[in-house]
């Protein structure tokens, strides 16, 4: 099930960023900080979700919103399916105004550029994906939205992601 958030209870967005900071995931941090600011609305996709279609119209859904396709391995483990093993790939791609393909770890100035375009553009996709599959979606975002503007942020040459995928699967059997 997607997690959506518009306008979550300050409380709340206050405390996931301070469960990301004490785990040391503090790449997702401007994201949160820009929703508890109120300045954009925040989906959050697994492989197997679907984002409700009124999200997706922008005369309904006005607020910029940032998606975000955790790809690079999926919550249950599983290794990165694509960009083939999300339902609305094509059609989220038709509707962003700017989508980087992020295919390498973390940094907060990536999640920050995200914000910042989401603040010029309203309809930002974060495609996370890793190595494997950055080369295909790269392919989908240029056969479906060949004018579509985004960076494509991937590892440097003889480095891959993610690092730990393989080490978390064999630890969950």
């Amino acid at each position: 099930m997607p997690i959506v958030l518009d306008r979550p209870p300050p409380a709340r967005v206050s405390a996931a960023i301070a469960r990301l900071a004490a785990a040391g995931h503090k790449h997702p941090i401007p994201l949160f900080r820009a929703l508890l600011a109120e300045e954009i609305a925040l989906a959050l996709l697994d492989p197997v979700d679907r984002l409700p279609l009124s999200f997706l119209d922008p005369l309904r859904f006005r607020k910029p919103l940032v998606i975000v396709l955790g790809g690079d391995f999926g919550a249950d483990g599983r290794a990165d399916c694509g960009p083939e093993g999300w339902p609305q790939s094509r059609r989220l791609l038709r509707w962003a105004r700017w989508a980087p393909i992020h295919g390498t770890g973390g940094q907060v100035w990536h999640y920050g550029e995200a914000v910042e375009a989401a603040r010029i553009c309203h309809r930002v996709l974060l495609a996370e994906c890793g190595t494997a599959t950055l080369p295909a979606w790269e392919a989908m975002r240029a056969q479906v939205a060949p004018s579509l503007p985004g960076v494509t942020l991937r590892c440097r040459p003889g480095d891959f992601h993610p690092r730990f995928a393989t080490a978390r699967h064999e630890a969950r059997t």
